[in-house]
């Protein structure tokens, strides 16, 4: 099993180093809204050029500050469509220009996109091409990681040619770059939000027959609104998370039947107890990982749910059992991208579509 983490910082941002700095003539740059086949991604292109003892060209990003923390994941996770040459992503450490960095090659195919998997345990210590030994440099400390270059090179490591160099025009599209867990984590962060965020000005909807803060949701300041923004933050954070939508929230008793839902339809009620002893068990249920859905109870608003007296509570047994069954899958929002209700579609998908 694998959990990837997405970027819990601003966009990376990239400037060029190139061979030019030791008098060569190659150039590179990175488009980082950039469609390949339809895919959004960042394309880092250019011309390598042999002349003047150059042959490498290189994006680096500006540096991060603070450090991207990594150290709870084993691997970065590279999505590529390359040309059949082999290239380069550094890791540094530190925040000095020139400084050592960890290194790691990998080979494209030309025309085909890749999933590209890249261990921190094989990220090599280097300066200037040149490996270093255990005495020079400690080994690749991922919780620190101050900034990345991809790279072009004529050269491998230590004076070794690169076995697929060719001179020229170049591309490498970046679908993707991410941090991925071998072993797949439980949310670490469960965030209570409510049924009904994604419903204002959801095409087609009638607002007349939705609850009152679908229908209010303008007059009371946005709650639903920011309510869907602090949910996306949460998604965006790089953090193992569980989002949890109920609907209106009762003082009555656990216990009751419920249904878990997804795509931002259902309608009811909930009691506080169940969301609180469904939220304590999220923290030890991987299968509810990077997931966001609704929960209401079975019970009609018009009727007061009474505890039975054989009532027992709820294990994560139980809860595990009601996600399962619910068949609750990650990426799926119900949101409403470019005017298409995503539905329990994965947005990603459905943003694919519209894109292609």
């Amino acid at each position: 099993e694998e959990s990837s983490a997405r970027a819990s910082h601003p966009p990376l941002q990239w400037g060029a180093l190139d061979d030019v700095v030791m008098g060569g003539v190659s150039e590179s740059g990175m488009e980082t809204d950039a469609l390949v086949d339809g895919i959004p991604c960042a394309l880092f292109k250019g011309v390598v050029r042999t002349e003047r003892n150059g042959g490498f060209a290189s994006m680096r990003t500006k540096n991060l500050d603070p450090p991207l923390n990594l150290g709870a994941y084993d691997e970065l996770r590279l999505r590529v469509k390359g040309n059949g040459q082999r290239f380069k992503l550094m890791i540094r450490t530190s925040a000095g220009f020139d400084v050592v960095g960890y290194s790691k090659s990998f080979d494209t195919e030309a025309d085909t996109w890749q999933d590209i998997s890249l261990p921190f345990e094989d990220f090599v210590p280097v300066f200037r091409a040149k490996t270093l030994s255990p005495e020079e440099a400690e080994p690749l400390d991922p919780s620190k990681v101050v900034s990345l270059q991809i790279m072009l090179s004529k050269f491998e490591y230590d004076g070794e040619l690169n076995p697929s160099f060719k001179p020229g025009d170049f591309e490498l599209a970046i679908g993707e770059i991410k941090a991925v867990m071998k072993e797949e984590p439980a949310p670490r962060f469960v965030y209570v939000s409510s049924a009904g965020v994604t419903r204002p000005n959801r095409p087609g909807i009638d607002v007349e027959v939705e609850p009152p803060a679908v229908k209010l949701n303008d007059t009371l300041g946005g709650i639903l609104t920011y309510k869907l923004k602090g949910e996306d933050v949460v998604r965006d954070s790089g953090i193992p998370f569980c989002i949890v939508r109920p609907c209106a929230l009762t003082e009555e008793p656990e216990g009751a039947p419920l249904v878990v839902d997804q795509g931002d339809t259902i309608k009811g009620k909930v009691s506080r107890e169940d969301v609180a002893s469904l939220c304590c068990s999220l923290f030890s249920l991987p299968d509810a990982t990077d997931t966001t859905f609704e929960i209401k109870s079975t019970v009609p608003f018009s009727e007061p749910f009474v505890q039975p007296e054989t009532f027992e509570e709820r294990t994560i047994e139980d809860w595990s059992g009601l996600l399962v069954g619910a068949q609750v899958n990650t990426g799926v929002t119900g949101k409403t991208i470019n005017g298409v209700y995503t539905g329990k579609e994965k947005e990603a998908d459905v943003v694919k579509v519209e894109v292609v």
